[in-house]
């Protein structure tokens, strides 16, 4: 026996017998001092090192400076879920790199061997990688999106039919960018994971635009881009920013709110509630008609919401005062922002909630259109009246729901009443647009829009109201 165990040793003087985990061609460079290897990963095996175990790719769920590993933000599970929704619904989508870092060493032992090919630049070499098992990864960047890939991976995985044996077939030939960070330094590897981690977010109004596979972003920006609203002036509707300014005039994202409470309401607190409230309303739509595709029903419901607009667009206080291009005369959307109550975002929503009751209660969006055009949308209008013994500028129907004033003295000691917002809160404008309803429902053309199924579907009250019942600025 000892003379076979001492020629199995002489065979394997030189030998690589350790264990690995994969080996692949690589790029090889140097960040500083620090070596990154970069290649293609099959998505499977990505999620099976992922799944391993847990010192394989480390999940650091807190963050703790005395704990031995490294510490981390925590895991959305919301946004890991959006990625993974993201990634079923089109498994064609390109993945985002994954960064990893591992320690050169381990109790002596090398993490790596690196075989080098050719130079094929300065600083730049091509060869094969060899990563040994046991080796501690921690992620740099990427967390959310390697949870998605395991998630979304794990629910296909062994299907034979359906949707899932689709997504499957699809990613079972996908591959994910891999960078590996040669890093023994926890306090480097920590400033590196912050580094990343401080990419700077996606405004909503971009993203709205951005996200096309949203039925919600999609009715909003569709509409967006088709009204002679926001088409008459080249930058009307804004993409990169979350707030109109100068002569821009709404975002995407208040166009999506503006377009989703005609078909919801404000049955929207939540990007998801938003979407699937949505989704379900152009379901119902669809009901009437198996062979009906979805996308269809989007188009037509764009196309609904695009023709009252411009029909608003030309009775609307405001509105029909905008110049009809930059040379024109007429309002600056500035001067119209400032000048009306609409031209704020929560302003708009209370116009698409009322024409979204409207629609639910099959009365005429033109009629109601009218109808909003005569109600006082100027955002000085108003009396001065005392309240509470307190002598105070008072809005006609938008006080302290859409604007409020505040009490000044001029320098003759004259007393002014300047307009500011009221705030762009939720409790506003479903304030706000309650009283438009009420106003509304003086005359009986309206009044089914002030009942109770439609308060419902606006999301201005609940469908399971227990106990006393709560009181309401509709009648």
């Amino acid at each position: 026996m000892n003379d076979s165990d001492d020629s199995i040793k002489a065979m394997l003087v030189g030998k690589d017998v350790r264990p690995t985990w994969f080996e692949t061609v690589a790029f090889r460079s140097v960040i500083g001092d620090m070596e990154a290897f970069n290649f293609m990963q099959p998505l499977p095996s990505l999620v099976d090192l992922r799944a391993r175990q847990e010192s394989g790719v480390i999940i650091r769920k807190d963050f703790d400076l005395d704990d031995e590993e490294y510490g981390n933000r925590p895991v959305d599970p919301k946004h890991v879920e959006r990625i993974a929704t993201g990634l079923y619904n089109r498994p064609d989508t390109p993945v985002q790199q994954i960064q990893l870092a591992i320690p050169e060493d381990t109790e002596g032992e090398p993490t790596f061997h690196w075989e080098r090919f050719s130079q094929l630049s300065p600083g730049v070499e091509l060869g094969k990688f060899k990563l040994y098992q046991g080796v501690p990864m921690h992620i740099e960047n990427g967390q959310h999106t390697l949870d998605a890939l395991a998630r979304t991976w794990l629910r296909v995985k062994g299907a034979t039919y359906g949707r899932d044996a689709e997504v499957q077939e699809v990613l079972s030939q996908a591959a994910a960018p891999i960078q590996i960070l040669v890093q023994n330094d926890r306090d480097e590897v920590t400033r590196l994971f912050v580094v990343a981690g401080q990419t700077k977010p996606i405004p909503a109004a971009l993203m709205t635009a951005l996200d096309q596979s949203s039925y919600a972003n999609r009715l909003g920006t569709q509409v967006g881009r088709q009204a002679r609203l926001l088409r008459d002036e080249p930058d009307r509707l804004v993409y990169l920013r979350t707030a109109a300014k100068e002569e821009t005039l709404y975002t995407t994202a208040h166009m999506r709110g503006y377009a989703t409470a005609m078909l919801i309401g404000f049955r929207d607190r939540t990007p998801d509630a938003r979407e699937t409230n949505v989704v379900r309303a152009l379901e119902a739509e669809a009901a009437d008609d198996n062979n009906v595709n979805l996308n269809d029903v989007l188009d037509d419901v764009v196309e609904e919401i695009v023709q009252i607009t411009d029909y608003a667009y030309d009775r609307m206080p405001g509105w029909k005062d905008l110049r009809r291009s930059p040379d024109g005369e007429g309002l600056t959307p500035k001067r119209f922002r400032s000048e009306y109550l609409h031209g704020s975002p929560a302003g708009l929503y209370v116009v698409g909630a009322v024409l979204g009751a409207a629609r639910f209660c099959g009365i005429s969006l033109e009629r109601t259109v009218d109808a909003l055009a005569e109600l006082p949308w100027e955002r000085t209008a108003g009396k001065v009246r005392k309240v509470e013994g307190v002598e105070r500028k008072v809005h006609p129907l938008f006080d302290n729901t859409l604007v409020r004033f505040e009490r000044q003295l001029a320098v003759d000691g004259d007393i002014i009443w300047t307009p500011t917002t009221a705030g762009g809160a939720r409790t506003n404008y479903e304030a706000a647009t309650a009283a438009v309803l009420k106003s509304l429902a003086k005359d009986p053309a309206f009044h089914d829009m002030t009942l109770v199924p439609a308060l419902v579907h606006l999301g201005l009250r609940s469908a399971n109201r227990r106990g006393r019942p709560r009181k309401t600025a509709v009648e």
